[in-house]
Parts: structure tokens; sequence; C-alpha cells
């Protein structure tokens, strides 16, 4: 009975316990910075795996990062600076994306 008990338990914590989901290759990374002084101006940066800066933007307008459809666009566009790096010769990336004025 205590074997079976012993074996179950593991098997529960076997089942339950996940590992932290890594990010695939090459995914990359953002982060969006802003000042308490001037709310509405944020800059945007794009890293790679290793937290090599690949884009960086200043836009003068305020992202809400609590829509599920930004955070989409960032990811997106973080993928595309990862696979592509054509892009990052233009410079109004983010601008273009969400349809603002720099």
């Amino acid at each position: 009975m205590k074997t079976i008990m012993i074996t179950a338990l593991i098997l529960i914590s076997a089942v339950c316990c996940q590992a932290q989901n890594k990010l695939a290759a090459g995914k990359g990374f953002w982060v969006v910075e802003s000042n308490i002084n001037e709310p509405k101006v944020q800059t945007i940066r794009f890293y790679s795996d290793d937290a090599k800066l690949l884009y960086t933007e200043t836009i003068n307008a305020k992202l809400n990062l609590k829509h599920d459809k930004v955070k989409l666009a960032l990811n997106q566009l973080c993928n595309k600076l990862q696979e592509n790096k054509d892009y990052l010769d233009n410079k109004k990336l983010i601008a273009l994306a969400f349809n603002l004025k720099r």
C-alpha cells in the first residue's frame, strides 16, 4: 500500500510539474520605456536572444500594452527583425506598424 501511494505521488508530481516554457530560438524580446515627465513619448527597443540591441525607435504616442493586439504586433515585428536584417534600415517601423506620426 505504501509503495502504491509513493508511486502515485511521484506520477502525479511528474505530470503536474512543468519546466518554464523556453522561447523559440531566434525569437528575441522587446522593451518599452517611458518617462514620467514625458508620458506621451515612448522608446521601444528590440533585442536579440543574447541581449544585443537590434533596433530602437522613439515615438510620440503612448502604446497601450494591456491590449493583446499591441503585444502581438510588437512580437511579430520582433520576429521579423530577427529573421530579416533588411528591416533594420527603416527607421519608422513602429510608426508604420501602428499608423503613428513620429
